[in-house]
């Protein structure tokens, strides 16, 4: 008897303390992404500098500006080793076409503040009456802060941060509280009821807190108080005062147990989280990509519309010596005729060129979306930069180099991995979802009854009245089709991920292929190109002498000044179509941010600011 007493006043005392304990495990269990990890996720794109700028600005006296200072430490040398470092070569400036040189009656330019970027970080635009030059690393870090699309994506990480913090909640306990007044007045039909006619009123309350633990128990703790009054000559005390304080724990052991199946809502929220902060990456580097393409664009348009400028004043000068020549006799009416077509011809190419360089200075203003340069401003961008003339050449190396960099660093890589990892853990939760459904659940309880209810509860925490139960809640469904279908959904669906991953890995890998081969391609046209020009230049310099010595005809000059003005374009192309490849091989292989020296902020990286 005595044992039977001591062991009961132990789960008494224990109650409160264990109840406590368990409570207190469930509200830590959820395990949170720290708020410093994922605060930024997403939602703020930060374009820095490299760390050793100040190092450099100091030693060298100038800031590093862009990124052409590091194409030239990419440079291989001449033996083709793709590691060793050289000078580079300077730019060839006397064949680059200039950006066009603004109206005479253009007012000086006057600088034009950027609100959102601090001063020294990069150069300010400056704008005259309608012409505005830009740099390529300005628009790319304007781009990255206002572009639309790139503030559309932002919403995916915070979105899916949200969901994370949803699906964590599941383990926050919760607290609840019951309230219920009756009264009962009924015939009672037996004399055993202590009355004729029985009245009784009853008052029922009841309090606690209830959580759900990462093993899947859901564990509650309450107290409940039940007065009763009743003209039953039976019922003693009357009124009375019952309470009870009671602990229930209810344990699945086959369907929903374990921590992996009832932490998957906060698993899936974190790879969707992770997926999220792919795609967002990808919206980037889009825009870093499309950028850069139309800032090239750009170079070409001004190229064009110098060198068309150039070709109609030289046809201008033409036409001008044919009349001077007809009018003495020297030529036939022809020769005039001709140059009058060729100034109008280069007049035609001259508005469909700069068409193409308001139309491509548009869609620049749009992708850097800058509130100083709105599309209602009429003024046109020009670029403050010209491609580099000597290109780097790529080697055999740099293809496989950059095909193990893409498979790193490239989000679609990282998005297919996430969302395999995804529906393997939902396949294990389909699996688990096909068990019966068997429950350990157990309850144990201390009980007081009194007239007052002061000495109620004091009678509960004695040690004469407990209750505790424990048993088994067994459930299979009949047939379980709908569990054994939807197994069967994630088991195909995980298939499906596995050779979406692969075809994932073959495009990037194509990817870089193209990429490289295009930059090799690139590489070849500029060195053609600057032959064209060059032989076009000779071949305009002997027509010239032999017109003027009479030896050949007017149109071969014509032909000869616009077979130049068109080496002049394909050369600035080549050029500009070597840089957006460039571009284009960072993009392919996910490391465009980092060739660009911009990094995004909030994926752990606490610490990482320009």
């Amino acid at each position: 008897m005595r044992a039977k007493k001591a062991l009961s006043t132990f789960f008494q005392a224990m109650l409160p303390v264990s109840a406590v304990g368990l409570l207190v495990l469930a509200g830590c269990s959820r395990d949170s992404i720290s708020a410093g990890a994922l605060d930024a996720a997403g939602e703020e794109v930060l374009a820095a500098y490299t760390r050793n700028n100040a190092a450099r600005a100091e030693a060298t006296g100038r800031p590093r500006s862009s990124r052409f200072d590091r194409l030239s430490e990419e440079r291989p040398a001449a033996d083709g080793a793709d590691s060793a470092p050289a000078e580079a070569a300077p730019e060839d400036t006397s064949s680059a076409p200039a950006a066009e040189p603004p109206p005479p009656t253009a007012p000086p330019a006057v600088p034009r503040a950027s609100p959102f970027l601090p001063e020294g970080f990069l150069a300010p635009l400056t704008k005259g009456e309608d012409r505005v030059p830009v740099t390529l690393e300005g628009c790319l870090k304007r781009a990255l802060v206002n572009n639309l699309k790139v503030q559309i994506a932002r919403f995916g990480p915070r979105i899916a941060r949200a969901t994370v913090a949803e699906a964590e909640a599941m383990f926050d306990p919760s607290w609840f509280l019951n309230n219920a007044l009756g009264r009962l007045r009924q015939d009672s039909g037996t004399a055993l009821a202590g009355a004729a006619t029985l009245t009784r009123r009853q008052w029922d309350f009841e309090t606690g807190a209830e959580a759900l633990l990462p093993t899947g128990a859901t564990v509650s703790l309450a107290q409940e108080w039940t007065f009763l009054e009743s003209n039953s000559t039976f019922l003693a005390p009357n009124p009375q005062y019952a309470t009870e304080m009671f602990l229930e724990v209810t344990q699945p052991l086959l369907r929903g147990a374990g921590v992996e199946v009832t932490r998957s809502p906060i698993a899936v929220a974190r790879l969707d989280h992770r997926i999220s902060l792919a795609d967002f990456k990808v919206r980037l580097t889009d825009t870093l990509l499309e950028t850069e393409e139309t800032y090239w664009q750009l170079v070409v348009a001004q190229g064009s519309v110098r060198a068309l400028t150039e070709a109609l004043g030289a046809a201008r000068e033409n036409l001008r010596i044919a009349r001077l020549r007809f009018e003495q006799g020297k030529d036939r009416r022809v020769i005039v005729s001709l140059a009058e077509s060729a100034v109008t011809s280069r007049q035609a190419d001259l508005v469909a060129a700069r068409l193409q360089l308001a139309q491509t200075s548009d869609r620049l203003k749009r992708l850097i979306n800058d509130p100083d340069l709105p599309l209602e401003d009429p003024a046109i961008l020009t670029t403050a930069e010209q491609p580099i003339a000597e290109p780097i050449p790529v080697t055999r190396a740099v293809l496989q180099r950059s095909m193990l960099a893409a498979m790193e660093h490239r989000p679609e890589m990282e998005q297919s991995d996430a969302r395999l990892d995804k529906l393997g853990l939902l396949e294990r939760v389909a699996r688990n979802e096909r068990l019966p459904r068997l429950d350990l659940e157990g309850r144990y309880g201390i009980t007081g009854l009194d007239s007052k209810t002061l000495r109620a509860m004091h009678e509960q925490f004695g040690t004469e009245f407990f209750e505790w139960r424990v048993g088994l809640d067994f459930e299979v469904p009949i047939g379980n089709r709908a569990r054994e279908a939807a197994y069967r959904r994630a088991r195909l669906e995980r298939a499906r991920a596995l050779a979406e991953r692969e075809d994932t890995r073959q495009r990037v890998l194509l990817d870089v292929s193209d990429a490289v081969r295009n930059l090799a391609a690139a590489e070849e046209s500029i060195q053609a190109a600057r032959a064209a020009r060059e032989a076009a230049e000779q071949t305009l310099h002997d027509q010239q002498a032999n017109v003027g010595a009479g030896a050949a005809l007017q149109k071969d000059l014509l032909e000869a000044q616009r077979d130049l003005a068109d080496a002049k374009v394909h050369e600035i192309q080549a050029r500009a179509a070597y840089m957006t490849g460039r571009a284009a091989l960072e993009h392919a292989k996910g490391t465009l941010l980092e060739y660009n020296d911009m990094e995004i902020i909030g994926e752990g990286e606490e610490d990482a600011r320009p």
